[in-house]
């Protein structure tokens, strides 16, 4: 059924994203349908079945009657424009009998506003304010034009007024200079000297421990009166506080743990708290299966919350402050559209319905509350200041309508709050003290303390920092969706991934991670440095090298086989589990008739720095005697089927090759994954749309005959080995008892420091 109903809403033309958003909403997909058969409508261009699905959310019952009607003048191309369908509808709802003639009139099917119209208007407004524009240049409120023009020519197209308008500005004020509106640049410190080590990190706050180090930019509204510190004093006893607040709509990466390792680390070192909290505001995207991952990554890496809480459990807290702000005249009930808010937004202009009565927005909310709206019907928005510099000031959405259950709250709520009404105000009823976030927030520093100002409620520091980008990786979540979708990886648990669900099942532990946390830090700059991925794979090294115990495995085997020794002989020497460390155990490896070594360990003809077995050149066996070449044994087809040696008792020349081993009646065979850095490119990012043109196919190559020692059959998932001459490999959780599988969680091959590749 809902591959017919996808087809259908294709057929209209509407975008195959927006379709899959409208098969997850069953009245929406029903009503979308029923108006496409009222329409006998088969096909349609892009703007009819836009307007269709526009009105399968907008229709209200009260007009069902005249559903038909309207649904043939959409059809027909009548009704072409939201503002007219808007008017459509409301037409419609005042009148008791259909008056064709009046509804036309209503919603102005017909009328054409020409671009010499407009044009002859705008030209009007320019030469009325002409004395104020020359004085104020740009900094004259260009957009009220639009509001005015649009006022006077009801049905002009909106972006030829938009247009006009800017051609107009051009005209008088010539083209708009690109230091317009820029700050001037404040003068630098009387000593120009400033340590490497705050040039390139500027606040180490969470190595430094400096608490007092984290000040933020000043803005208005930002401190708490002397009655609410009091207050918040009482209640934390003057404790640091902190939170992690993931959004449960996703699984987490590499840089979450920095912003994990950062939030927790603050806390701890000054003997504070830390909540989990997550931010649980938008009910289509989260489920209980990201909730319960999250947390668990929490802890894998070795936190532990004060408490674990979710922005729902503060929905009725949350609901009474926005009825708060409605009763002080700080928000009002819109019923403009996403795309009509957005563009009010861009353009500066207020929202019509912007100085509704406190009552009236107080109805109009309860109302809301009461699931009397459908979706996308009104929202309430935040009455801030509509043409301020910043974006975020412009009366954002605090509260939308979704008919969608919530994975934790349920279906009590059908009025859900936004990110930006709901992170500040939860940061203050948790009374956080430090709240910490990526720079991408800071241009929303003013806005979340408006709403705590507005409110008169504790104000938390907020503080921001650079987030983590790492090479040859892609951490966005639509980028990784769009790997597994085309096979590139195989879910968000990929090891190639910098996921901590890939990383873990690739081998890396959670030391590891924190100490490449520790070792980058947190800047106030640099939200578009790439750190070297090589950095992190130093620091697994350095943990994997104490814990991995060595042992051979062979990925390409080329059987070898002893014409000295006989089929029921044996040769044991024992070795060290971690070379030079024998308190730390030992291991036993039995040399037999038969045993395998890497394909590239021999070859037929003797080459310049090649180190391994030639028919001119004995090799050493790890733990075990020297051998030289007596014959390659061949199949039909010229390939080597197994080659002949002996061992080498007086070796009477110095010998450069040492090579790994396994025995081949003491072997099991094992499939290996081989990995390599997902992308060729650095940063993928800096393609654009070409990101995909740079993936590794090379990344994943898997050894399915891989020989490994029989004593080690009884390994588990997640125990971890260092291969000789190859890498850290780790058991995999797919493993069975039949067939072991391990990853390569890094290679042993690390060509610069540390320090060098934090630059």
């Amino acid at each position: 059924m809902e591959s017919n109903l996808e087809q259908i809403f294709l057929d209209i033309s509407i975008e195959e994203k927006t379709v899959k958003n409208i098969i997850k909403n069953a009245k929406v997909s029903k009503k979308l349908k029923e108006l496409i058969d009222l329409g006998e409508i088969k096909t349609a261009n892009k703007n009819v079945g836009n307007l269709l699905y526009l009105l399968s959310t907008k229709l209200p019952e009260s007009i069902d009657n005249h559903a038909k009607f309207l649904v043939e003048y959409v059809r027909d191309e009548k009704i072409n424009t939201t503002d007219r369908l808007t008017a459509a509808i409301k037409s419609l709802q005042g009148m008791d009998t259909l008056d064709v003639v009046k509804f036309e009139e209503d919603c102005g099917v017909g009328v054409v506003v020409t671009e010499a119209e407009v044009d002859e208007f705008v030209s009007k407004l320019f030469s009325e304010n002409e004395a104020a524009i020359k004085e104020q240049a740009w900094d004259f409120k260009f957009p009220t034009f639009i509001h005015q023009t649009r006022e006077a020519l009801k049905w002009a197209d909106g972006k030829v007024v938009m247009d006009t308008i800017n051609r107009k500005t051009v005209e008088v004020l010539g083209e708009k200079p690109k230091d317009v509106k820029k700050k001037p640049k404040k003068e630098k410190p009387a000593k120009d000297e400033v340590k490497k080590e705050e040039e390139e990190d500027d606040l180490q706050a969470y190595k430094k421990k400096k608490i007092s180090q984290l000040v933020g930019r000043d803005v208005d509204g930002c401190r708490n009166s002397e009655e609410v510190m009091k207050k918040h004093l009482e209640i934390t006893g003057g404790k640091v506080i902190t939170r992690f607040p993931p959004e449960p709509n996703g699984y987490l990466h590499i840089g979450h743990a920095k912003a994990m390792r950062f939030s927790f680390t603050v806390a701890s070192d000054n003997d504070g708290h830390c909540y989990l909290r997550y931010d649980d505001t938008n009910p289509e995207k989260e489920c209980q299966e990201y909730i319960d991952n999250i947390e668990a990554n929490v802890r894998w890496l070795g936190y532990e919350p004060y408490q674990v809480t979710f922005s729902s459990d503060y929905f009725q807290q949350l609901y009474d402050y926005a009825v708060e702000l409605i009763k002080k005249g700080k928000a009002y009930v819109c019923h403009q559209t996403a795309e009509e808010m957005r563009k009010g937004r861009q353009d500066m202009v207020e929202s019509p319905y912007r100085n509704r009565s406190i009552e009236e927005n107080l109805e109009l909310f309860e109302q809301m509350r009461q699931g009397r709206f459908e979706e996308g019907e009104c929202s309430l928005r935040m009455k801030i200041q509509m043409d301020h510099d910043n974006p975020n000031m412009r009366d954002h959405v605090a509260y939308r309508i979704k008919y969608t259950p919530h994975p934790h709250a349920g279906d009590k709520w059908c009025v859900y709050p936004t990110y930006d009404y709901t992170h500040c105000i939860c940061d203050s009823i948790e009374h956080v003290t430090h709240s910490l976030c990526t720079l991408e927030f800071e241009n929303r520093r003013e806005s979340y303390y408006w709403l705590l100002d507005a409110l008169d409620i504790y104000k938390p520091l907020v503080w921001e920092y650079s987030r983590l980008n790492i090479s040859n990786t892609v951490l966005s979540k639509r980028k990784i969706d769009e790997l597994i979708k085309r096979g590139i990886c195989d879910s968000w648990s990929d090891p190639r991934l910098m996921t901590l669900n890939g990383l873990k099942r690739r081998g890396y532990t959670p030391e590891a991670i924190n100490e490449f946390c520790d070792c980058i830090g947190v800047a106030k700059k640099g939200n578009e440095k790439v750190i070297d991925v090589r950095l992190l794979e130093h620091f697994i090294r350095k943990d994997l090298d104490e814990k991995a115990p060595r042992t051979y495995c062979v990925t390409d085997p080329l059987r070898v086989v002893f014409e000295d020794i006989a089929e029921d002989e044996e040769k044991t020497e024992e070795g060290d589990l971690f070379p030079g460390r024998p308190e730390k155990g030992k291991t036993t490896y039995t040399l037999t008739k038969s045993i395998f070594i890497e394909e590239s360990d021999f070859s037929e003809e003797h080459k310049a720095k090649y180190y391994g077995l030639t028919p001119e050149q004995p090799v050493r066996l790890f733990n075990g005697p020297f051998i030289k070449f007596k014959e390659a044994v061949k199949n039909a087809d010229g390939t080597i089927s197994h080659i002949v040696v002996t061992i080498d008792a007086n070796v009477n020349q110095k010998i450069k090759g040492c090579i790994h081993w396994v025995s081949e009646k003491y072997s099991m065979t094992v499939r290996v994954n081989l990995y390599d850095r997902l992308f060729n490119e650095e940063n993928p990012k800096a393609l654009g749309k070409n990101w995909l043109s740079c993936v590794n196919k090379n990344s994943l190559i898997v050894k399915e005959n891989s020989k490994m020692w029989l004593h080690l059959s009884n390994i588990k998932p997640y125990d971890r080995f260092q291969f000789l001459r190859k890498g850290y490999f780790t058991v995999a959780e797919e493993s069975t008892e039949d067939l072991k599988v391990l990853n390569c969680t890094v290679t042993l091959v690390e060509s610069k420091d540390a320090k060098s590749l934090k630059k």
